[in-house]
């Protein structure tokens, strides 16, 4: 074995099963260090607030919430002018700025220049404008892409002011030249407050929008009606004008995705939320927090915002109007409760961020939950801030039961749980998991809380009982029994994962 190389020994251990792996760990250090390659590691994680993070599949951490998710794998062009036009015939992909640089853009003037009708990129469907100034690459979009089949479309303005405006010049140009454009990527953060968006609603075929900006509640309205087959939107960034108290309903039969999660502007949010009639919205991500002007304001104040009211009621009407639904995800700091997330009926998916304890969900809110949503792929609950003894937490270990009851299709659950009487553990939660163990896939603690002994107990437990586990991730170890300091919980967390790695040899 010491003879064959890496590839080859990982070759040979990916036949092990896990438990065989962590045996072959402790054989010695050659085998140790092929035994925790994460190559084989990639179908089992297990986190405690960012450890082992070489054990973590990459693809739990891609990031498909950001806005910024493109691939960047452009078509290489030559500056050999001889050659160039048979290269752009089959170029699919280009960037301005990596792509193209200074040494091509002569040659392309030139091509330009000299054959003024002809199409230099008829293969072309995906340009990217990149991050720049006034550069020759953008004054040549504007000539030597007419023609070409374009579909996707992204720019960044950059960190400055005067990149943002000359990239707003160039967008709007291509919009103009491209109306069959599909797909939209637009970061205008730094454009001024009194600058519009780009006209968007002149391009009939959009099926995709994103934008980071300025942006009014007039422009989403007028995106929103011209745009007949949009079906995907992702806002970021502030608004500018007033935004109306009762915005009238906008009706889109097109739209299946809406992303609000990274827009700041809490009354722009409840305004659009308040006026869509989506009745066939599959996915919403928003955020629903006001903007306080103190940073120690108390959060009860916080949760009770003169808007509170209002974007209950916002939620309210959006559960009538889009009843299909599936996926939920809410970044909030306001009192909604459990009644209001029960009328979306329809969800597989939801996911809950507590800034400031607006949600609070008990035991009795969870129950409500499980049995208006039965049919729950997946459910997420964390707070923050988090209190070092659970103290914020009211979810016991009984509301395993009400998940393992009534929603037959959970494989993903999340809670902030706290169990510090002994009979908690021992009883409830242990009992409770078993009803897990055929189905469950991901478990999360967003805070777990318990006494100090039983820690060790509580994770090789799940490890038997739960053998389809592929995500164990305790995010936040609450220990109120014992005065622990930031090293310690640190310790006792190498210690959990020391039960966990000798739970799994056992087996």
């Amino acid at each position: 074995m010491d003879s064959l190389p890496l590839e080859l020994k990982i070759a040979v251990f990916k036949h092990l099963r896990k438990a065989d792996l962590l045996s072959s760990a402790l054989v010695c250090r050659a085998w140790r260090d092929v035994a925790w390659d994460e190559v084989l590691w990639r179908t089992f994680s297990i986190r405690f607030s960012g450890l082992l993070e070489a054990l973590i599949d990459p693809a739990l951490w891609s990031a498909t919430n950001g806005l910024n998710d493109q691939n960047h794998d452009f078509t290489p062009l030559t500056s050999d002018s001889n050659r160039f036009p048979t290269v752009a015939a089959k170029a699919a992909r280009i960037d301005l700025d990596v792509t193209i640089v200074d040494s091509l853009a002569k040659v392309m003037s030139e091509l330009a220049s000299s054959a003024p009708g002809k199409v230099l990129f008829p293969a072309l469907h995906t340009l990217d404008c990149g991050e720049f100034d006034d550069k020759p690459q953008g004054e040549l979009a504007h000539t030597v892409f007419t023609g070409s089949p374009i579909r996707r479309i992204s720019i960044d303005g950059g960190p400055f002011e005067g990149g943002t405006v000359y990239s707003r010049r160039l967008l709007t140009s291509l919009l103009v030249a491209h109306p069959q454009v599909q797909e939209v990527t637009a970061f205008q953060d730094r454009l001024p407050a009194t600058v519009g968006i780009p006209e968007f609603w002149l391009l009939p075929n959009l099926l995709s929008l994103t934008y980071s900006g300025f942006i009014s509640y007039g422009e989403w309205a007028k995106v929103i009606q011209e745009c007949r087959v949009l079906n995907e939107v992702r806002l970021a960034g502030y608004t500018r004008q007033p935004i109306p108290l009762n915005p009238p309903s906008i009706s889109t039969r097109s739209l299946r995705r809406l992303n609000l999660r990274e827009s700041s502007s809490f009354e722009l949010n409840i305004a659009i939320l308040e006026s869509t009639d989506a009745p066939h919205l599959m996915a919403l991500d928003v955020g629903v927090a006001p903007y306080c002007e103190e940073e120690e304001e108390d959060a009860e104040e916080e949760a009770e915002h003169p808007s509170a009211s209002r974007a209950r009621s916002a939620f309210r009407l959006l559960a009538k109007r889009s009843q299909k639904l599936k996926s939920l995800v809410i970044s909030t700091s306001i009192k909604l409760g459990a009644e209001i997330l029960a009328a979306f009926s329809s969800l597989t998916r939801l996911r809950i961020s507590d800034s400031t304890l607006g949600c609070q969900l008990d035991d009795s809110g969870v129950e409500l939950l499980c049995r208006s949503l039965p049919n729950l792929g997946e459910f997420y609950l964390s707070y923050w801030p988090h209190s070092e003894d659970g103290g914020h937490t009211k979810i016991t270990p009984k509301s395993l039961g009400y998940f393992s009851r009534h929603c037959q299709d959970l494989t993903s659950l999340g809670l902030p749980v706290t169990a510090t009487k002994p009979e908690d553990f021992v009883g409830s939660i242990l009992t409770e998991l078993v009803a897990f163990r055929e189905k469950f896939q991901r478990l999360e603690f967003t805070t777990l809380t318990l006494l100090a002994d039983r820690t060790k107990d509580f994770v090789s437990f799940l490890i038997v009982q739960c053998p389809r586990l592929t995500l164990l991730a305790i995010h936040r170890l609450g220990i109120p029994d014992r005065e622990v300091s930031d090293l310690t919980r640190e310790d006792m967390e190498f210690e959990i994962e020391d039960a966990y790695f000798r739970a799994q040899v056992a087996l």
